[in-house]
């Protein structure tokens, strides 16, 4: 196999994961004691077709009191609460009433506050992108915070990786020996 086989193969497994049909960012604001505020922006990043409903799901056991504070006039949205008797995660779905986000397209506007019973802030939630018409599930993920900023630490891993791999799939050289 040669090295940019071997290159390109590894650059593949290295990126598969990363591809997603939306991405949902998030910013937190503390409104007072454990009430919190989420915002969101969606992003449709490489679904064929306007992503018309999403579902952002609130864990058990660190939300409560879940409310929509906004959302584009356009968009139906429902929040439920988690409840801790069956023990259900609680959840935040909107849908889209006339167009969804068409592909490349991003839409903000979308708020729900909430109590925060874990310690610290809240963080990363599981996200369900569904058809509206059949309620598939078209993708799933996680939302990232609207303020990451890339680790330059990993980007010099990853290239020391590529440098050592490079080193270790070139041919040795022969040194002939003349008695």
């Amino acid at each position: 196999m040669s090295v940019i086989t071997r290159l390109s193969t590894l650059l593949c497994l290295v990126f598969a994961g990363s591809v997603s049909a939306a991405t949902i960012t998030y910013s937190t604001t503390n409104v007072t004691g454990n009430t919190w505020l989420y915002d969101y922006t969606i992003t449709n990043d490489t679904l064929g077709t306007p992503l018309e409903e999403f579902t952002i799901y609130f864990d058990v056991a660190l939300y409560a009191n879940l409310v929509v504070e906004s959302s584009p006039t356009d968009w139906d949205p429902l929040a439920v609460d988690p409840d801790p008797l069956l023990p259900d995660d609680g959840f935040f779905d909107s849908v889209a009433l006339i167009s969804g986000i068409a592909p490349g397209d991003t839409l903000s506007g979308f708020s729900v506050s909430f109590d925060f019973l874990g310690a610290g802030m809240p963080g990363a939630q599981p996200f369900d992108i569904v058809d509206p018409n059949t309620f598939a599930v078209l993708e799933s993920g996680f939302t990232t915070p609207a303020t990451v900023v890339p680790v330059p630490a990993a980007v010099w891993l990853f290239g020391s990786g590529l440098l050592m791999l490079a080193g270790r799939l070139r041919p040795a050289r022969r040194l002939d020996i003349v008695a």
